[in-house]
């Protein structure tokens, strides 16, 4: 198999499983927070917290890119969810809730940027 197509199943394997750990993860958020895209934001948390992590051990020792196309493109895309996140601040929106809108912007950028910070630290510790 040529490595180009390595490359392609790396980030389709780790597409799917991304998916399916954030569908998980809705599933699991909206019994104990319902109304609220909770299980969103823990899967860009999650996605930032790992990218971050891979990009720690990649500038430490750079990964095979198969391995860092699973995870970083495969993985983090399919698990990481801004257009779902989007589309859920827009719902805010047009119900005239600015206050959650607000805070689900606030609240995703701030934790996710700090996710991708806590996950370079924690490469550069193991690395």
């Amino acid at each position: 198999m040529e490595p180009d197509m390595f490359e392609a199943l790396a980030v389709a394997l780790g597409g799917a499983l991304g998916s399916l750990g954030r569908w998980q993860l809705g599933v699991f958020f909206k019994q104990w927070i319902p109304g609220m895209p909770a299980g969103t934001f823990a899967a860009n948390v999650v996605a930032g917290l790992i990218i971050g992590f891979v990009t720690g051990l990649d500038l430490a020792s750079p990964l095979q890119p198969q391995v860092k196309l699973f995870l970083a493109v495969g993985l983090c895309g399919g698990l990481s969810t801004f257009s779902t996140f989007s589309n859920e601040t827009f719902s805010f929106i047009q119900a005239g809730n600015w206050v959650g809108a607000g805070c689900n912007i606030a609240v995703n950028v701030v934790t996710c940027l700090l996710a991708v910070f806590v996950g370079l630290k924690l490469a550069a510790a193991v690395a």
